[in-house]
Formats: C-alpha cells, structure tokens, sequence
C-alpha cells in the first residue's frame, strides 16, 4: 500500500528513466517515485543483452521514493525491462520498458578562448592581491532602484578572472571568488535552501553551448554546503542549477548518442536529491521532440541539438516548465508521466499567440505566480534577427491565449546571439536583465518600462545571466590586510572578502603583537580601505566594525613592509 502523501502526489508509482525512453545512460539508475523502499518489493530490472540486474534500493530523503543502484552497466542498444510488486506508471503487462543509448559517431564541439591578460578596468588589491575581477560600472542609478539589491554576475569571458562575483548597486566588490584552470562559472545567483539564503552557482567546463560540470551551494559564510553532481554518468550542463521549493536540485545535461542512424545531441533534465545525490526525475528531448520541431540544423560535424533546452522550473502544480531555444518554445512537462502536457509557441503550439508574443531562441523561461509567463527573447538564430527583449507574457491557460503585459528594450538597438535573462524583482513590479553573451550591459526597467538602472562590464566581459538581491553575511575567515611604511607614516589597506556589515575599520598598532591598542578608525570606502597611521609601528592589524561600533572581526598582526 502507498504512504498517503506518496498517492496523492502521483497516484501510482512513476519510473525513470520513463517508460519508452529511447536514449537512456548505459550508467543510469531506476528512479521510483511514489512509493518507500519498503513498499517496493519485488523490483527486477533486466536487460536484453546484459540478462538480470542485481543491485541495491536506496531511499530519496524525503521517503517518498527510491533508486534502484545496478551492480553493473546496461549494453548500448539493450532494452531494459522493470518490475516491481506495485503499479508502475506508463507499464503494459506491468512491466516498464525503456532503451539504451548508442554510442555517438565522430563529432567535434569546440572550446571558446577566453583571455586573462590584464586590462583598463580590472580591479587590484593591496590586501587581496590574489584576486583580480573585472569592473562594474554603474551608467543610471535612479532613486527608484535604490535598495533593490546587489548585483550578482559571473565574469566568464574577456581580460581578467573569472568567477562568481557581488557587488553594490554602486559597482563597489562585495564578493569575488577566483577560479583556475579552464573551469567557468555560470548561472550565479542567490537562492534558498532548507528556508536559509544560500548562493548557488555551475561550475566546469564550458564547451561551444554547453558545460561538464556541477553545481555548487555554499552558505552566507561562504562555506559549502553541496557539490551537486548529474546522475546516471552525465555532467551536469551550464544552462540551470535551480533549487527548487521542495529543496531539490533542478539541472540539466547534454549527451551526444546516435539516434534514428545520426549522431544526435540528448538535452535531458533531471531532478537531483540533494542530500544524497540520487535521481528523482529524468526527461529526455529525444523521443519527447520530434526533429521536425527543431529550427536548427548543426553542421561541421557538430551533434544536432533538436532542443538545446536552458532552463528549468518546478512549478507550483508539481510539474515542470522547460524551455527549448531550439524550438523557440517552451513546454510544461508532466512530472509523473514525462508526457508534454503542453507547448508554448513553436511549430506545435497549443496556444494562439499574438504576433508581438512571438520570441525566438529564448532563455531563462518563468511562470510567474499570477499566472503569467517571463523570459529573455533572443530575437535570434536563425530568424528573423530582430533586437533582443525581456518578455513578460499574459498567458490565459482556460482559452489557451498568450499576449504581451509588457516587453523590455535596451535603450539602443541590441542583438543578442546568446544566453541572457529577465528577473522579476521584490517588489513584483521591477525587471532585471541580462543581456546576455558579449554584451556586457545589465538594466533594471520599472513597471512602466522606464530605464531607472543601467551598468556594464567596464574591461568588455560578461555574464550567461545577472540578477538582483538582497544580500546579508560575514564570512568565516579573518579579515585581510596590507601595510607599507612610507615618509615617517604607515599606509594600511583592510578589506574582507564578502562582509556586508562593515561600517568602519580600525587600524590597531604597536610593538607587541598580542598588545595592539587602536591607532586610527576610519569610515569603509569599497571593498578595500585605505587607512594612514602615524609613525612606524612594528605591528599592525585591522578590526572590522559594524554600525553600532560591535567587532565583527579582526586579521592577525603583521609587520609593514618598507
């Protein structure tokens, strides 16, 4: 018998990979949700080549549902059939029957340069001089965009480092974390996990369109929390890492296979369990959109991506919303069945679009709680080339109409081949875009579509998406500090790495490290202050002030140079 909550969310037991998939991982698990490990006897997985799958159940952390772990692979090409001692969505006879994934032919997927040459705008630092971001500067700041947030990017392109970054609606660093090596990051933002705010950011490899690598969690002390993997054996993409309102972890994942004789691109989404990395929902755009709904066609020995999905949302219905660039369409995604309950422009839309609601190769796909729809419309590839825009959609799902609430452009005539977003802010009023690859600019527009927040990447990098949110934390480390001795005085330079409390900074002197008495306080000026001690002390360390004068931390002593 079924656990109550289990029954009411899906009925009967829905399998993954979902019955009929034809492109499933040699690697994959078989997700059951809707049912404890306990309710789930007499699980048998067999496939057509590899004959009976021994293997082991463990449970999804919110009891409602169980992978079952192979002891060995699937064979390319095997169909694999699933039992269990209960009803098993999407069974004929009570069995499950999905496919294995071939093997894709020769193809080639090219990896973008990136440059780390220094360059006008790239910030330095005496106390960090580890850590080098790109500029943010502020173009129109309006009285009406005051306290809406920082800023949230992440530099990925252009001079300098790459990396996650905050700042204030200044352009003053809040945050910056270097990463090394060929990794990027994607999709920086500000989330909530387990009811506590949290940052949230894809980190990997970044090929032409697509990434390998996962998501990360990390706390308002900048401690992590999670590395998320994909299951199944695939990398996680760099288009999505949402977390969900139930606490899971959204992503998606590109892998090429052969299918119908070609090498073909498997954009797939999956649900993740957080705390112990099992599956919890995976969907494939191969065997769900057909070719023929695609409007590109690679060449040059790239895989064909007839989906090339880009973003993810759990809706408040308990199912998905995904969108397909490639179709130029979104769709909602039944999470029980995988079936399409519905697709949103395109060549199959289930809805009448006016002409102005029309987008093309759009981006950051989101139903809104009214109801309505937002996104970022590329305008582009292949067709018809037309300026790019934020789109916030009426959708009237009774009569199946879509027409435009309000459509967002740059105040001169932008094209934006690429990535991109549209957040709606706090006051359910205001909406943040990113303008996506290589164009550097970030806008905030109010309701009316007055531009009332303008900045940009000042050395020319960019950001996949940008946002804007309130921010509060104190890291768990000291503060930083540098000093040099100059012309009879000491020149201190304080700065603390993702504080957001900092009123004040006072420069502690003397000659005995452990006895250091106050020598000079001054106000915060950016994310470094500069401060100026009479004399030339032989030890010299920095305390961090709040408000109200309260310590909120202070570095470790050390001797000026000079």
């Amino acid at each position: 018998m079924l656990s109550a909550g289990a029954s009411a969310v899906y009925g009967s037991v829905a399998v993954f990979p979902a019955a009929g998939t034809p492109v499933a991982s040699p690697n994959t698990q078989i997700s059951f949700r809707g049912a404890s490990p306990a309710e789930l006897s007499g699980v048998k997985v067999r496939g057509s080549k590899s004959g009976s799958h021994s293997g082991k159940l463990r449970a999804h952390s919110d009891g409602l549902g169980a992978s079952f772990l192979p002891d060995h692979p699937f064979h390319a090409g095997e169909r694999v059939t699933v039992k269990a001692g209960v009803s098993l969505i999407g069974a004929k006879n009570g069995v499950v029957t999905f496919t294995i994934a071939r093997p894709p032919g020769h193809y080639t997927i090219g990896f973008p340069g990136d440059s780390t040459r220094d360059a006008p705008g790239i910030q330095h630092f005496h106390s960090r001089p580890d850590i080098a971001p790109p500029s943010i500067l502020i173009k129109k700041r309006d009285a009406a965009a005051v306290g809406q947030g920082d800023l949230f990017v992440a530099a990925k392109a252009g001079p300098g480092q790459d990396g996650p970054m905050i700042t204030d609606d200044s352009g003053h660093l809040i945050w910056f974390k270097k990463i090394g090596g060929k990794d990027s990051v994607f999709d920086f933002r500000r989330q909530t996990y387990r009811g506590h705010p949290v940052l949230t950011w894809w980190q990997g490899v970044a090929k032409s369109g697509q990434g390998l690598g996962a998501g990360h969690i990390v706390d308002t002390s900048y401690r992590s929390i999670a590395t998320v993997q994909a299951g199944n054996g695939y990398k996680a993409d760099l288009h999505e890492f949402e977390i969900s309102r139930n606490d899971t972890a959204l992503l998606l994942a590109y892998q090429p296979v052969t299918y119908d004789g070609e090498t073909e691109m498997d954009t797939l989404m999956q649900e993740i369990d957080i705390p112990t990395g099992l599956v919890m929902f995976e969907w494939h755009s191969l065997g769900n959109i057909a070719r023929s709904e695609s409007y590109v066609r690679y060449s040059n020995g790239r895989p064909n991506d007839v989906a090339h999905l880009n973003s993810i949302q759990l809706t408040r219905d308990g199912n998905f919303l995904v969108s397909g660039r490639n179709n130029d369409a979104v769709y909602k995604i039944n999470r029980a069945t995988g079936k399409i309950i519905w697709r949103l422009g395109g060549k199959r839309s289930n809805f009448n679009l006016t002409k102005a609601s029309h987008f093309v190769g759009q981006h950051h796909a989101r139903l809104q709680p009214d109801g309505s729809i937002t996104l970022f419309d590329n305008g582009q590839p292949p067709q018809p080339r037309r300026p790019a825009r934020a789109l916030w959609l009426n959708v009237d799902s009774r009569h199946r109409k879509v027409s435009v609430r309000h459509a967002y452009r740059y105040p001169k005539t932008l094209y934006s081949g690429s990535q991109g977003s549209m957040q709606v802010l706090g006051n359910a009023r205001d909406v943040f875009v990113g303008w996506g690859g290589n164009h550097p600019q970030l806008t905030e527009f109010d309701y009316k579509g007055n531009v009332i927040f303008n900045a940009r990447f000042k050395p020319g990098d960019d950001t996949y998406r940008a946002f804007r949110y309130p921010w509060d934390a104190q890291p768990d480390r000291a503060p930083d500090i540098a000093a040099s001795r100059s012309g009879g005085n000491t020149n201190v330079w304080a700065s603390w790495n993702g504080a957001t409390g900092v009123a004040q900074w006072q420069v502690l002197a003397g000659s005995n490290p452990n006895a250091l008495v106050p020598a000079a306080t001054v106000s915060r000026t950016g994310f470094e202050t500069h401060a100026t001690v009479n004399g030339s002390p032989q030890y010299v360390a920095v305390r961090a002030l709040g408000p109200h004068g309260e310590v909120l931390g202070t570095s470790p002593a050390i001797q000026p140079s000079g």
